[in-house]
Parts: C-alpha cells; structure tokens; sequence
C-alpha cells in the first residue's frame, strides 16, 4: 500500500510503516550546578536529556521524541562593585539563555520513521538520472524540519533603586521615592507546522511611592473664631483635619514587542506571514486620604487611576513597512509621548464612620457606618472611530446602622429598689413599728411574705413577732395589671439584643458612541466642563447619566442596571441556654436596555426601552401538615384561588400563587400596603438551645447536648414591561426549608476512657416554580436524614518488643438518606398529588477506622455502601456501589 508524504506529497512505500510497539530500554539524566562568589554574582547552569523510549513507571512508552535541554542563568549585584556604599539601593542585572531540541522519532502525525525516511531521500537523490530528475526533500532536510527548537534570551533589572544618605525630606521625597525595571527577551522557535517564529519584548517602568508624615494635621479647635465653637464641644474638640494624604504612589510603564510568524507550506501552497506588533504605555496614580479623624463624620478616601495608550501606530508606514528607529522616537520625544489613549479607569471610595455624641450616652447604643465607591471606566476602539468611544460607572453605596436595643431600653424596665415591695424593707419597717396594722388579718387583699431568719435574729424580743412568719403585703390591681403589660410589651418589642439594619444599593451604566474624544481626565480635575474632554464629573462620580452628544448618524444601545438589598438582624434569648436569630431580607433589581437614533449633529432620539427586573425577599410559608395545617396554606389553597374563567388567567394565577402560598398573610390584606406587599419581607428564624445536658433524659448520659433549627424561605419573581407599560409576570418561585427542623449534637460521658459524640440532623427543602405561560406548578422536594458517630481514644499504651508506644485511635460512623421528587401541578386539570415526575432514594453508610502508633505511623481502614433506588415516575435503574479501601502512612525522619 501506497502512502503519501506528509510535508510535500511525494510516494512513500509501505516498507517505512511500523506496526506494533516496541521494548526498546530507555535512559534519561540531568545535571545541575550554580556558582555563587559571596554576594556579587551567582551563576546556575542546568542540563537534561530524555531518549524517545524513557518513561515512567506509570507510562508504558515513552514520548517516542529525543530531548535536550540546557538553561544558563547568572545575576551580579553591580552595587558590590561600587567603591562607596548606598544603604538601602539595589541593582541587579540577570541574564539566561535556555535552548531545547527536540528530535522526533516519527514523522509528526505518521508512523513513518524520520531516520528511514532521510535514507531514502537521500538514495532516491544519489540515484536520479537525467530522465528522471528528484524533486523531493533531501535526508537532511527531513530531519531538519521534523525538529523542534526553542532558543530564548533575557535580561534583567527589575529593581532600581538609588538612595542618597540624606536626613533631607525632600530627597528622601523625590529622588529616593524612585524605583526603575527593565527587561528585555527574545526568543526563537522552530517546529514541523512552524518554519519560523521570532519575537523580541521589553518593558520598563518608573515607580514613585511617598508614605506622609501622619502628624500632618491640625485641631479644628485651634482655627480662628470657628475653633472656639469646638472647644466648647467636649465630644469633638479633639478633632483632627488633615491636610495631606497618608500616601501617594505614581507608576508609568512601557511595553514593546514584535513577533514574526511564518508557517510551514502545505502541498506546495504559499506561506503566509503573520507579523504583528504593540506599543503600549501606562500610568497609574494612588492616594489613601484620612481627610478627619475624631469628630461627627469621620471621612476616609481612597483613589486609584489607571490610562493606558497606544503608540503602535507611529511605528509602521501606510504599506505596513516598519519605520527607522529614529523617526519613531523623534515623533515620540516631540510631544506625542505617551500615544493615543485607549482605556481609562478610576475608581473613588469614600468610607465614613460618624462618632455619635455622648449626649444620653446615645452613642453606646447606635453604631452608623455608611460607604459609597464608584468605578468610571472609558474605552476607544481605535477601528471605530467615533461609534468605538465609550464610557460607563458602576458605583455602589451602603448604610449600616447597629442598634443595641436592649441596652437602651433597660433603664425603661429597671425596677425601682427603694420603692419596690422588697421582703426585707418590708419586715424592716414592720419591725420598727411602721405599720399599724402589724398582725392585723387582711387575708382577703394582701399577700403572704415570710420573714428571714436573719431579721428575726436581729429582734431582741421574738415573742412579740411569733406570727411575723406570715407578714401581708396588700396588692394593687392597677399597678400589677401595668407590671404584666410592661413585662410583656419588654419580651415582644425590647429584649432583643442588637438590631442591625444594613442597605446597599449598586448601579451601572454603559453608553458608547461618545462624540467628545476625551478621557473624562481633564474634565474631572478642571475647574470648567468641555464637551470635547469626555463625560462630566458628575457621570464620572457616578452621580449623573449625561454623556453628551453621540457620534452622528449612529444607532445607539445604552445599558443600566440596579441593584438593592435591604436586611434586618436580630436576636433575643428565650429561655436559659436557648436563643432565636431572625432576619427578613429583601432585594430588588432594575435593568433597562435603552435604544437611541443620532443625528448628524450627534443629538439622540428615543427608539425604545426594553425594561426587566427581578424582586425577592424573605416569605413565610409553612407545610400545611399536622397542626401548622391550620394556616391554610399550600398548593391546595392556590388551586381554590385560582380562577380559570378571570379577565386574566395569567395574572389571577399569579397573584394566587403569591397568596395561596402564605402563612400568616396579615400584611398583604392590609388596604394600604396592598402595593407594597412584595417588597415587605416576612420573619425566617434560627433557634440553638444549649446545656440540655442540664435535663432529663441528657442529663443522665450526656456531658453536653445541643438542638438546633432552623427555616428560611423565600420568595422571588422576574417582570418585565410589555410596550403598553404595563408590568408582566414572568416567573415566580418559592422555596422554603428546615435546615435542619432538628438537629441533635451530643457529647457522651467517658467510655473506656474515649470520647464518644454524636449528631443526628433532620433538613427538609421544598421549592415551587410557577410557569406563567403554561400555568403549571413544578414542586420539588428534598428530604435528608443524616446521622454520625465518632469515638476517640488517645494516649493509651500498648508494649511492643519491650517498648510502650503512645497510640490513637478512632471510630466514626455515618449514615445519609437523602430522597428528591419532583412533582407538576396542572393548575386547569388540578387533582390532588399531582403527576410524580422523577425522583430518588439515596443511601450512604460509611464506617471508617484510624489507627496512629506513637503519630509516626497512621493506618485507615473504610468502607462505603451507596444505595439508589427511583421514586415515582423515575426511569433510573436501581444501582449498589461498594468501596472499601486502606490507608497506610509511615513517616520516617
């Protein structure tokens, strides 16, 4: 059989085809060394070489290629050689030069030999006559081509650094804030699919970074005439403005490169070239300003900005030839310096945290904090001209507010002790003759107080109060009714420990086709706004949508987004060792995608806006089992709210949805907060009691127990406008979950001297997705049990050839159970249960055992049982796996 060369298409004989593996031995070897002469140069130098057969023992053949690889590096610290010193610079240059060769066995992509196949070549050219003339590849040009080669060069001087001894802040502010790099590399490859690849980079950069005395400062009671305003303020006269950054870092970077890329012919097609090119420059500016420190707003800023711009353009001619070094430089240093800008980014952030005045000790209860940050970003797309101009913020605000309520509140229920009905200011008065009516029968209005013995001991004559054991105190009907409505209004309203209340609200913005050809740059920092220089200050501060006018006669899309969260926390204690979290959550969101028309003079005109969003929050909804079926709620429910036959099917299904799955729905049947309601989240909670190894049963095993429970749920939906403006329902789901309804930690008493614990955790999950269009209902259920067990014993001593060894040992156990159906509910053919339409049983045991002599020596045994079956309508096929397994580790030292 016939097969044809790879490369030029010349006939190859069957007698080059290999067939089968082969079991040739294989060698490998690399060799390393470095030379370091103190601290003034180092030298490394690496070799290695890997025949076609080496290979691993996991491998069975080798990389059927012939590898060499050698790299020599070297670093000299130029300083050293300096006959003065300069604490504190650096200058280091490093070079290496790596070469690898890589010569193939076979043809790339054959199984043609290489070596049999340049033997042949060259037999066929030493037997040509002058009839038959060879056109083919020579031996040698066979070989060539098969192999790959990589040659790369580099220097290295990353770090400049030159530092004048000097105590003078401005030299140690200008000149010794001054850090340079540069490299430079180049390289080299050839392959049998690239005939030549050559490439040269360099970069450098200069950084400036300046850390500001911290002192920089003054006391705003020290200014004139308003600082007397602050002296008498004794919560803020210590109030410090500072009139400097803490630190300010400036950087500019160049990057240069050039490859040149020419590929292999195919069948005698011509060679194509690719060449391409970038000159890029970047600078990049920091600051951290503490603008106050100790007064009502303490304000901290932060900015950053990054411009980054193109010079590739002034290196190459309109024929794309490359210009002389010279003239791309002389255009460079005659004004053109840092090129036509492409990409800008700035960012802002501003933090606050007030410091409340002492006034009612207001500020030992609330706690404010409040941020806002705002991204600018501006791109040119040099191919579009104008239509490639663009610009957008993202920008982000957030208010934080900590209310420790509890605290506040407890002067308001504190009782009064010296007006309070206390036993032993009642014996006391009684004792020194205060009340006349001592010893007088008032059984039908008084209350019973016994006397302590203390105050009997302190009474010279006891016979005169032989029935002080029964001392009356009269109540009071009113003043026990208000203690009750004080009590109860505490434990609803007041006994919770902290409130937090957190808001964040984020916005983005995307416009492009900007007429103005500016960064926004100058625009930012002038004193004047011009059109020409790009977006306002307001735009770039995230507080404005203007851009200006639009590039002319050009189809526009602009983009904006919304996004807010709104979030309360609390907790209160409920009885000792047991305490509730509780949060509701709410969330809503905004994207508008609006189309514009430009003019000729780059004034716009609204085409359309499409608009979606999306709101979710926190919903109550409880499973309509046992008794929390009092509360009426369910898939049931919704299908008896459903009304086929309304005006809007859709929309009466929607909101049925929404009703039908609530429990407790007091505020959405509230006239007044009918609009509002999907924007009112409802309670989720977390319950953990502790030390209920206090109680029986626990008390009786246990060292300490634990439960725990915990639900959330929530609800969500995505609208969007129709052209009439009217807002459309898309989706709509609900969820809500234990997780787990009950949760068990136990720690037992001693056994065998080990440590014997325990978790046993219940978790339900169930969604609803309601599908507007095709007024179906999709419930899913998930269902997990998981149990687990753990006994540990250490220190214990087991005598093995005369030594007594410390070991360890463990045993746990795990037990998982996890079923998922998921059932439809055709709410126009509704019939109770639904359609079952797949689900699982999973099961999952796991043993395990760990063994550790004396920690140098760890044996783990296991074994793991996975069990699924289907539930319902499930096609899956019932499926076993066993997996058993051993771990042995030896640490020798």
């Amino acid at each position: 059989t016939k097969i044809p060369h790879p490369i030029n298409g010349d006939v190859w004989i069957d007698e080059l085809r290999v067939i089968g593996a082969d079991n040739h031995p294989g060698w490998a070897y690399s060799f390393a060394t470095s030379l370091k002469l103190a601290d003034l140069m180092t030298v490394n130098f690496n070799m290695s070489e890997t025949d076609p057969y080496f290979h691993s023992l996991s491998n069975q053949f080798g990389s059927r290629v012939d590898s060499k690889n050698w790299s020599l590096g070297t670093s000299l610290n130029v300083l050293k050689l300096l006959p003065f010193n300069m604490p504190g610079s650096s200058l280091s240059l490093s070079y290496s030069h790596t070469e690898s060769v890589g010569k193939p066995l076979y043809i790339p992509g054959t199984d043609i030999k290489v070596a049999a196949a340049a033997t042949i070549a060259d037999e066929r050219a030493n037997n040509q006559t002058d009839s038959t003339k060879y056109s083919g590849m020579t031996g040698q040009q066979i070989l060539t081509n098969s192999q790959t080669i990589n040659v790369s060069d580099s220097w290295s001087a990353s770090n400049i650094a030159f530092r004048i001894p000097s105590s003078s802040w401005i030299v140690n502010s200008t000149f010794n804030s001054l850090n340079f790099g540069f490299n430079f590399n180049k390289s080299f490859s050839r392959s049998p699919t690239v005939l030549v690849n050559r490439s040269w980079q360099w970069n450098a950069n200069m950084n400036y970074g300046v850390t500001l005395s911290p002192e920089n400062y003054i006391y705003a009671a020290n200014i004139p005439i308003i600082g007397t305003i602050f002296s008498l303020l004794k919560d803020y006269r210590n109030l410090k403005i500072y009139y400097s950054p803490q630190n300010i870092n400036f950087s500019i970077a160049v990057r240069r490169n050039r490859n040149y890329n020419e590929n292999t012919s195919v069948n005698n097609s011509p060679i194509r070239a690719i060449y391409s090119h970038d000159f890029t420059t970047s600078r990049n500016f920091s600051s951290n300003w503490k603008l106050t420190n100790g007064g009502l707003f303490n304000v901290t800023a932060n900015y950053t900005m990054s411009l980054s711009s193109s010079l590739a353009y002034l290196e190459f001619n309109a024929d794309n030839t490359p210009k002389p070094e010279s003239d791309v430089w002389r255009k460079i240093l005659s004004g053109n310096f840092f090129g036509n800008d492409y990409q800008y980014n700035q960012n802002l952030s501003i933090q606050t945290s007030p410091k409340l005045p002492t006034l009612w000790n207001i500020d030992r209860y609330f706690n404010l904090s409040a941020s806002y940050s705002v991204g600018y970003r501006w791109n040119n797309n040099f191919a579009q001209k104008e239509a490639g101009r663009g610009a957008g913020y993202a920008s982000q605000s957030s208010v934080g507010l900590n209310l420790a309520l509890k605290a506040l509140a407890a002067p308001l229920f504190a009782n009064n002790e010296n007006n309070a009905p206390n036993e032993n200011n009642l014996v006391n008065q009684r004792l020194q003759g205060r009340d006349r009516n001592f010893g007088r029968d008032n059984t039908n209005t008084t209350e019973k107080v016994v006397l302590p013995e203390q105050a009997k001991s302190n009474v010279k004559d006891t016979s005169a109060i032989k029935d002080t054991s029964t001392i009356k105190i009269k109540k009071n009907p009113l003043k026990n009714a208000w203690m009750f409505v004080r009590n109860l209004s505490r434990i609803l309203f007041f006994d919770y420990e902290s409130i937090n209340i957190n808001f964040t609200n984020s916005n983005n913005v995307s416009k492009s086709a900007l007429l103005g050809a500016g960064t926004g740059l100058y625009n930012f920092f002038g004193l004047t706004y011009n059109e020409n220089n790009g977006p306002s200050r307001l735009f770039m501060l995230g507080l404005n949508s203007s851009v200006g006018r639009r590039a002319p006669n050009q189809s526009i899309t602009d983009v904006y987004a919304q996004q807010n969260n709104l979030s309360f926390q609390t907790s209160k204690p409920l009885w000792e060792g047991a305490k509730i979290n509780l949060d509701w959550k709410v969330g809503w969101s905004v994207n508008k995608s609006t189309v514009l028309n430009s003019d000729a003079s780059g004034n716009t005109s609204l085409q359309y806006i499409n608009s979606t969003g999306t709101i979710s929050r926190s919903f109550l909804s409880l499973p309509p089992v046992s008794l929390l079926s009092i509360f009426k709620s369910g898939i049931s429910r919704v299908h008896d709210l459903y009304n086929p036959n309304a005006a809007d099917p859709a929309a009466n299904l929607s909101d049925a949805f929404t009703q039908g799955f609530e429990s407790l729905p007091i505020l959405s049947r509230l006239s007044f907060l009918k609009d509002f309601s999907n924007y009112i989240p409802r309670p989720n909670w977390t319950i953990s009691w502790d030390g209920l190894e206090k109680y029986w049963p626990f008390k009786a095993f246990t060292e300490r127990a634990s439960l725990s429970h915990a639900y959330t749920s929530q609800y969500s939906q995505g609208w969007s406008l129709d052209p009439n403006g009217k807002t459309v329902v898309q989706t709509q789901t609900i969820t809500y979950g234990f997780a787990p309804l009950v949760g068990l930690n136990m720690t037992f008493a001693k056994l065998w001297s080990g440590n014997l614990s325990g978790s046993i955790k219940y978790s339900t999950n169930t969604s609803y997705n309601l599908g507007v269009s095709t007024q179906n209902i999709t419930e899913s259920y998930q269902k997990d049990i998981g149990l687990s067990a753990t006994y540990s014993k250490t220190g214990f001593e087991i005598p093995i050839f005369g030594l007594s060894l410390k070991n360890d040992i463990e045993f746990t156990f795990s037990y998982t159970n996890s079923q998922s159906t998921t059932i439809l509910y055709e709410m126009n053919s509704y019939k109770d249960g639904g359609v079952p339409q797949d689900g699982t049983n999973r099961v999952t045991i796991e043993p395990r055992v760990k063994y550790t002599i004396s920690s140098k020596v760890t044996i783990s045994i296991f074994y793991q049982k996975s069990t699924t079956e289907p539930v319902g309508a499930s096609r899956i096929p019932p499926m076993t796996s066993n997996t058993a397994g051993l771990d042995v580790h030896i640490a020798i030292q």
